[in-house]
């Protein structure tokens, strides 16, 4: 690299950019056994000031930085270190996404799942498959929710949002980016029918998802718990005492806000509709 390049204007590095190698980095130095984290600069590994791509970019302490600059360090090594910070992070995704599925095992899937039917076609050829009446109903709930909290709030929310990196893969409820905010905002739902359903892991499951985007993205958030509660009974008194201890007892920025069913306007009816969804007699002999 000559230095008439770097006589240039630099080009800039977006925010989101440098957010994601300073989240990558720890916000310390990336030279392994460096523990520096107060001055701390952006190093192009090529030293090509154009090249403002995230393999090419690595948070440094200025001594290390000098150093890369005058080839005591280079290029060959800084990639070597850029690798293990990779590696790293992305070990960290993988073991919270894991530490999320077995958190919610056996717990709602944020998309409706289709499954082979009890009624399958006579030609073995054709596979009948649906999602189950409670999933759907519920998916519409969670999401005619998020709207009636949008139009609460005043704020708007894209729903069903994917985060997907190699095999890893995290779904939001609902998810507001904002640059004039503080923090984000993850929304998560539960439709808690029954006053049995009222449990500490729900704010958890929140938290961790949380934490999950924040490493995905750089950027920091705070979660919602959206609960729509099936009687208006299930709202007051001490009936949801365990959902909420879970979201207080959270060290991320968590708030829960519960809705009956009729405050949003939809109810998804008993699970016992569903023995009544078909009606095929047996062909006649």
């Amino acid at each position: 690299m000559s230095k008439s390049t770097y006589d240039q204007p630099r080009p800039t590095i977006s925010a989101d950019l440098r957010r994601a190698v300073q989240v990558e980095s720890g916000h310390t130095c990336a030279i392994k056994g460096c523990t520096e984290h107060t001055y701390l600069e952006i190093h192009h590994i090529d030293e090509n000031r154009e090249n403002n791509t995230l393999e090419n970019l690595v948070l440094l302490c200025d001594k290390h930085h000098k150093m890369a600059h005058a080839n005591v360090i280079d290029r060959k090594a800084l990639r070597e270190y850029k690798k293990l910070l990779s590696d790293t992070h992305d070990s960290q995704i993988v073991s919270k996404i894991e530490e999320l599925k077995e958190l919610i095992k056996g717990q709602k899937s944020s998309q409706p799942t289709s499954e082979p039917t009890e009624i399958q076609p006579a030609d073995t050829d054709v596979k009948r498959l649906a999602p189950s009446r409670s999933e759907i109903l519920n998916f519409c709930l969670y999401h005619v929710a998020i709207a009636h909290y949008e139009k609460q709030s005043g704020s708007y929310f894209e729903h069903q949002v994917e985060f997907i990196k190699g095999d890893s893969r995290i779904v939001l409820d609902a998810l507001r980016q904002d640059d004039d905010l503080d923090e984000d905002i993850i929304i998560e739902v539960q439709y808690l029918r029954k006053p049995y359903m009222d449990a500490p892991a729900y704010g958890g499951w929140v938290e961790k998802k949380v934490e999950l985007y924040e490493l995905l993205t750089g950027r920091t958030a705070r979660g919602i718990l959206l609960v729509v509660v099936g009687r208006q009974r299930m709202a007051e008194g001490s009936y949801l005492d365990l959902t909420r201890k879970g979201v207080e007892d959270c060290s991320k920025n968590i708030s829960l806000q519960v809705y009956t069913c009729e405050e949003v306007g939809f109810h998804p009816g008993a699970v016992s509709a569903a023995m009544f969804q078909s009606n095929l007699h047996a062909a006649n002999k």
